[in-house]
Formats: structure tokens, sequence, C-alpha cells
């Protein structure tokens, strides 16, 4: 299920362009150790740069589209909206649910690690990327600055009641803690 993973989670820092590099490549530094896991059992990471660092752009408006930042590090994503940000990682979804890829733990940690340096709450939302399930959630997010409370009854109007754990997303594209 999904070609990828998106996790959705509430916009609560703010840091201007350069701090928030150096944030996320500590990032990158104190999971060392997922980091070279993910480079060996990652069907993706094999592949990766070698570089741990973050590249990040601020985008300005332009027209009727608003600014935003965007940017990549390793095989993670990051695209970071008025009110949300959204982080995306080049595995495959069912990464998270099929333990015989022995990659879960390290992508988790990983995703959750990036996400404490953009809010303060324990807020999360992962869902599979690529096959359009989070596709209409993301456009909320962009053009309406939808919030994360918005992005989640959209999801639950959508794909109805999310999974409450990794196993669960075998039937249930979502996830919400």
């Amino acid at each position: 299920m999904g070609t990828s993973i998106d996790c959705i989670i509430p916009r609560e820092k703010d840091f201007e362009i350069e701090e928030l590099r150096q944030r996320l490549d500590d990032v990158f530094v104190r999971l060392k150790t997922e980091v070279l896991h993910l480079r060996e059992f990652g069907h993706f990471s094999k592949r990766a740069s070698e570089s741990l660092k973050w590249f990040l752009i601020f985008v300005p408006a332009e027209k009727d589209l608003p600014e935003h930042i965007t940017g990549e590090g390793f095989t993670f994503s990051v695209d970071i909206y008025k009110n949300v940000v959204l982080i995306g990682c080049i595995e495959r979804f069912n990464d998270l649910y099929f333990k015989e890829k022995n990659t879960s733990d390290q992508i988790f940690k990983i995703i959750t690690e990036l996400a404490k340096e953009f809010c303060f709450s324990n807020k999360l939302l992962l869902s599979a990327g690529g096959f359009g399930d989070t596709d209409h959630a993301l456009d909320m997010a962009y053009y309406d600055e939808a919030n994360f409370d918005e992005i989640c009854a959209k999801m639950t109007e959508l794909h109805g009641i999310p999974a409450d754990n990794f196993d669960d997303l075998k039937d249930v594209p979502w996830y919400l803690r």
C-alpha cells in the first residue's frame, strides 16, 4: 500500500532557514545508528547520497500561491506550510507494518525526531504517499492553509477511522497519534 511515507504534523515552531537546516542536520547526527541501519536494510536508502546534510529552500509567494519552505536530506523530505509540515520518506509505506523488512522502528524514530523540530505536541499523521491518499489533505495545507485538525477531519472523511497501531496499516491507509 503506497509508494512512500507521508507524515503530517502541526507547525508549532518557527526558525530562520539556516537554523532549521542545522537542527535537521543534527537529527541525522543524533540518529546515526538508525540512519546507518536504513542505509543497510532500506530498499531506497541503500542508494541514497552519502551526505546527511539537508538542502532547504524558501519559495516566495507568487500570484495565488503561498510561500513555503521545501527541502530534502538523505531519503527524507520536508515541506513547511503555514500551519502544518509534511515530512516525507522515500521508503515504502508498507515498511511500517511489514516487520520482516526490519526498518519500521528506524523510520518511525527518524520521522518522530524530525517532527520534534517543528512541534511541541505529540500529534502525528502517517499515510501512504504516491497513491493519492494524502493529495487532498496536502492541497488543503498548501492552498487553503488548513491546520492539523482540519486535515485529520478530511482524512477521516476520505479514509475512515485511522489505525491506532502499525499492524492495522495493512487494512487502513493512515495512522494518527
